[in-house]
């Protein structure tokens, strides 16, 4: 289970001291009919919130009534969200959030509205209005940038993981979980664990346990919080557990049932007590631990512990499976019966599969027609959310809304504003490569074997101000002229646009900064995920038993741009639909073999064309070697070896 959502979020929100729950007292009305004497009263921390709250409405309508300043307004809003949140109404602190920020988008004030935003996500994400959630965050997160709010950066990447993680768009999250550990601070443990956490999970959920197994254990050398700690030696059992690697979940389960703190927390005993029993069952069939799984069901049943007795009831029908049928089958309608009445469809399958299996012919008829409504409607179900998120994820980035609120003159502003921030792009870039020339000119002057690289670097920076000339600039005066010589409709303009704004966004992903040293692999694997998509499919083998994060800085920088040269030259030019890259070691090498089902190309080609050139550049730099094997018709194959 995830042991970190977004609730660390709230408390770093809110700015205000609590009311006390200690003490009841009764409302009454009073003479002091005045909003500094309701603000003071709804802070006044003898009182019971649900008293605070009434004063807050009190301070807020006589606020509205006089006209007062938006501050106090704010003031007032900003204290009442949270005492509607220490009160679990979340709807009325949805909605009390949404007018706090209407105030200050009027004030044109960002300097709280990052945090006002998050604090709506959390809101929304304890709601369970996920998607909502996500767009709060990424509004938050486009403001905290502008405002270079690393803390917030952090958090929000991290809660927006989490919720793609939810959605299934588990190479988004995992993309989005590793910007958050670029942004988080290394004293963060609660931030870094929950970002760990996140990673290790979408391992599982892909069914990756050994990659899930190296990020639990990051997010426990940090884990302050004991309970979490159990939570997370608990799921690091059951991954080991999907290995059958049975000691070593055995081992962890039995040391966590042996915890003093496990005994005083009736749902985690139970949880580990049953866990601990099946991987026994597991791992020996004629081990005795029924009174183990009926022990844990019964704490379960008392504790009103719905989710737990889910598991219970499939783990005893597992067990009962092949010693008496007619129990597995009781155990298993315990189990559908549960799952419906938490309207739990997964759970509902896997009762339904037990009870095809070892029911009678007329009642396992009944039970697989059950079976297939079922799993369509949850098929459909997750297609139609999996799309709806990828809409709100694609619109929230693009700031959509907002466009098709534009006027024909605010475009043709905005065109303006563009093609003033192109030209200055370009002049910027031209004296930076300049600089750049210099500098590395001096450098190379003193290391001669690397002139190549210097020379390399120089065309690869002129390639991008080539590229940022004629793709963008270009577009942007194209655009121009359509604004003022043509009648062209508002949709056809923000076609134009969306187009530049990918080309611009193309151009920073494949220029931007690269993580290296222990988070290298990591970084490496997502930047290669990130072209999977609905046509291609690129697939990883063996890269965790390598030790990319062993290799020196600059070898891992040039691996990372060579693979990324070769899967652009993928996307643009090969037309494949599989993509397969190995990692190996021979001896004291690292050997990488890159391999796709594309259209290939004549292999005199490389060195004039798709930007092979650079990569047998960079190869060169640090000592290695590449071979490329290709023909029109037949993919394309690149062979890489460099020295550990």
């Amino acid at each position: 289970m995830k042991i970190v959502k977004v609730a660390v979020l709230f408390f770093c929100l809110l700015q205000f001291s609590s009311c006390n729950k200690k003490e009841k007292i009764e409302t009454s009305e009073t003479s002091l009919d005045s909003i500094d004497f309701y603000i003071e009263k709804m802070k006044d921390l003898n009182l019971v919130s649900t008293v605070c709250l009434k004063y807050a409405d009190s301070a807020l309508s006589l606020a509205k009534k006089e006209s007062t300043d938006t501050l106090k307004i704010e003031e007032i809003l900003n204290f009442k969200v949270y005492l509607l949140g220490s009160l679990m109404q979340n709807d009325s602190a949805i909605f009390s959030s949404k007018k706090l920020i209407d105030i200050l988008v009027k004030r044109n004030n960002t300097t709280s509205l990052h945090n006002y935003y998050a604090t709506l996500a959390y809101y929304y994400s304890i709601s369970n209005k996920k998607d909502s959630a996500f767009i709060a965050f990424k509004k938050s997160n486009d403001i905290a940038f502008k405002l270079k709010d690393s803390l917030r950066i952090g958090e929000n990447l991290a809660s927006m993981a989490i919720i793609q993680s939810d959605f299934g768009d588990f190479n988004g999250s995992d993309v989005s979980a590793i910007k958050a550990l670029q942004f988080l601070n290394q004293n963060n443990l609660v931030g870094l664990t929950s970002v760990y956490n996140c990673i290790a999970i979408n391992a599982k959920k892909q069914r990756d346990y050994k990659e899930a197994i190296y990020w639990n254990d990051k997010a426990l050398k940090i884990c302050s919080n004991d309970v979490s700690k159990i939570s997370l030696l608990n799921n690091e059992a059951s991954y080991y557990r999907y290995l059958k690697e049975y000691d070593k979940s055995i081992s962890t389960l039995t040391n966590l049932l042996n915890d003093s703190l496990v005994n005083t927390i009736p749902k985690t005993k139970a949880r580990i007590l049953d866990n601990l029993a099946f991987t026994k069952w597991q791992a020996n069939e004629k081990e005795a631990v029924l009174n183990e799984l009926i022990l844990a069901l019964n704490i379960r049943i008392q504790e009103n512990d719905w989710y737990g007795q889910l598991a219970s009831y499939g783990h005893l029908s597992d067990y009962y499976s092949k010693k008496d049928t007619k129990k597995s089958v009781v155990y298993a309608e315990e189990l559908y019966k549960v799952a419906t009445v938490l309207k739990s469809p997964q759970d509902q399958i896997e009762a339904l599969q037990k009870l095809v299996k070892f029911s009678s012919q007329n009642e396992a008829k009944q039970y697989y027609n059950t079976y297939i409504k079922i799993s369509d409607s949850i098929n459909n179900a997750e297609k139609s959310a999996l799309n709806k998120f990828a809409k709100i994820k694609y619109d929230s980035e693009k700031n959509r809304e907002d466009n098709l609120q534009l006027t024909v003159k605010t475009v043709e502003n905005e065109l303006a504003l563009q093609k003033e921030k192109t030209r200055n792009l370009i002049g910027a870039l031209s004296s930076g490569t300049v600089l750049v020339g210099f500098i590395c000119f001096g450098f190379y002057l003193r290391q001669k074997h690397k002139q190549e690289k210097r020379a390399e670097v120089y065309k690869t920076e002129t390639r991008i101000a080539k590229k940022i000339h004629d793709e963008v600039a270009n577009n942007v005066v194209n655009i121009m002229n359509k604004v003022q010589y043509t009648d062209e409709g508002k949709e056809v303009l923000l076609n134009e646009l969306e187009k530049v704004y990918l080309l611009t966004r193309n151009i920073s992903h494949e220029n931007n900064a690269i993580e290296t040293g222990e988070k290298f692999e990591y970084f490496l694997k997502a930047m290669l995920s990130s072209f999977n998509n609905d046509s291609t499919t690129v697939i990883m083998k063996d890269i965790h038993s390598v030790g990319l994060n062993e290799l020196e800085k600059v070898k891992q920088i040039e691996l990372f741009r060579i693979l990324q040269e070769l899967m652009v030259n993928m996307r643009k030019h090969s037309e494949a639909s599989l993509v397969a890259i190995t990692f190996k070691i021979d001896g004291n090498s690292f050997l990488i073999n890159y391999s796709d089902n594309g259209v290939g190309l004549d292999i005199k080609e490389i060195n004039f064309k798709n930007g092979l050139q650079n990569v047998e550049t960079r190869i060169k730099s640090i000592n290695g070697t590449i071979t490329f094997v290709t023909s029109l018709g037949n993919g394309f194959k690149a062979f890489i070896s460099l020295k550990k």
